[in-house]
């Protein structure tokens, strides 16, 4: 999320309806205007065949502020979902947030409690395109959806065998299973489950005939959000023949399923995407092995309470401190984001003519939060949040921030194999009432390597 500094002329109305049209390959940049009363204007940039495409004004406005968010096309992002809130009675949209498959951007426009949601999505589709209704504001918006493609990575390993291919139209994996012989892999079978997470016909690449070894499967615990990041194989030049393969996903890592770290290395796979499925060449034994990609999902950790102005800061690479000002509860939350190697702040509450407590926690380079847990209290109609605590991925815990007691009730913001990648909630100019967060699925660290000892006795 940016803003623009060349503010745009004052923008013709257009009429009522309009309509971007579904003829574009992606969106690539979004202008909105929006105020106190709603969204403004939209303009929309898209791109077709290659080639950008300027969109045209809907809506009408000379004043408001100004905010732009950009689409890295050339960087496999692409736009999934939009949401927002629109006026419970006057039909007007009051604010948009866009969601890419790497990010999802801070709330444009303003955003009222009371106001009603509104969602554009279609699971397994980006938008290509947008149409709606607009005169002197924003009153309605809608998409055009396509079928996202996942990327094919070239097979590895060595030459010869029969070319197979999984495709990609696959919702995740459950389980990979393989044999050895004398050889290297003989075979390697793969359980997929479809877009419904219905089981799917288990697919065998090799041979299951002669003598081997067939090992103990590799589960993937698709269900409780495990996701396959990146595989590292073996290969013998002279046979041509896979010697042993690794799995690696966001929770845990396989031994090496085959003879060892033994022969040529190789290695499949992309930070930020997860292996939906797999092609390749076998006959007597696993020959060459590529997969398919997609990026990794961004999932929204909602929270609990209310009590304050909706704020949502969206995503960042990381969460660089977090500073906490306090007394009986908590007034005020700052966060440092880092985003391409800058940070950003964003303040939620009032820190200043306040008698407050203060308190941070920073995190090392390469370190991210992994879960926060916190204490609230219950009052009629809104919530007040009473103390934080803050665990990291090197196995790292603040001490609790705030103050709590035995009566309050408790919340965690936590995803199993996940970093924590931004923050939303609800706050006023003395209070924070609600806290929800971002997560996404992160690599896990090295195990610690034992070091042998050196000197003497």
């Amino acid at each position: 999320m940016s803003q623009d500094s060349n503010a745009f002329e004052m923008v013709q109305r257009e009429g009522n309806e309009w309509d971007d049209g579904s003829d574009h390959d992606d969106v690539t940049k979004i202008y909105v205007i929006g105020g106190r009363d709603g969204i403004q204007f939209i303009k929309i940039y898209y791109v077709k065949s290659g080639q950008p495409k300027n969109g045209s004004f809907h809506g009408y406005s000379d004043r408001g502020f100004m905010q732009m968010f950009e689409i890295n096309n050339l960087e496999n992002e692409y736009l999934e979902s939009v949401e927002g809130y629109y006026s419970a009675g006057g039909g007007i949209i009051e604010s948009l947030q866009f969601k890419t498959n790497l990010r999802v951007s801070d709330i444009m426009g303003y955003t009222s409690t009371s106001g009603k949601k509104l969602k554009l999505a279609n699971n397994g589709k980006k938008i290509i395109g947008f149409k709606g209704t607009a005169q002197y504001l924003l009153s309605d918006l809608d998409a055009y959806f396509t079928p996202i493609t996942p990327t094919r990575m070239e097979a590895q390993g060595g030459t010869g065998g029969i070319k197979w291919d999984d495709g990609g139209d696959h919702e995740s994996l459950t389980k990979i299973q393989v044999r050895i012989n004398h050889e290297g892999i003989q075979f390697i079978k793969f359980n997929y489950v479809d877009k419904d997470r219905h089981p799917e016909k288990e697919q065998v690449h090799g041979s299951e005939t002669g003598n081997g070894n067939t090992l103990a499967p590799f589960e993937i615990n698709y269900i409780n959000n495990e996701y396959l990041l990146s595989i590292d194989g073996y290969y013998d030049e002279d046979s041509g023949v896979i010697q042993g393969l690794q799995f690696k996903t966001n929770i845990k890592t396989s031994e090496v399923m085959g003879h060892d770290e033994k022969g040529t290395k190789f290695t499949l796979g992309c930070d930020g995407h997860e292996i939906i499925g797999f092609h390749g060449s076998a006959q007597d034994n696993l020959n060459a092995l590529g997969a398919y990609i997609t990026t990794l999902p961004l999932t929204k950790l909602e929270y609990i309470g209310s009590g304050g102005d909706i704020w949502d800061d969206g995503t960042f690479q990381g969460v660089k401190k977090v500073y906490l000002y306090y007394n009986v509860y908590i007034r005020c939350i700052e966060f440092e984001y880092v985003k391409g190697g800058k940070v950003e702040t964003r303040v939620h509450g009032t820190k200043i003519n306040m008698d407050v407590a203060k308190k941070e926690f920073e995190l090392d380079p390469n370190e991210f939060l992994t879960s926060v847990e916190g204490t609230y209290e219950k009052n009629p109609g809104y919530t007040l949040i009473t103390s934080l605590t803050f665990k990291t991925s090197k196995r790292r815990t603040s001490l609790r921030l705030g103050n709590s007691s035995e009566t309050d009730s408790k919340f965690l913001l936590e995803r199993k194999g996940c970093a924590l990648v931004g923050f939303h909630g609800q706050s006023s100019s003395k209070y924070l009432f609600a806290l929800g967060a971002y997560s996404f699925p992160m690599t896990p660290l090295p195990e610690s390597e034992k070091l042998d000892a050196q000197a003497s006795d």
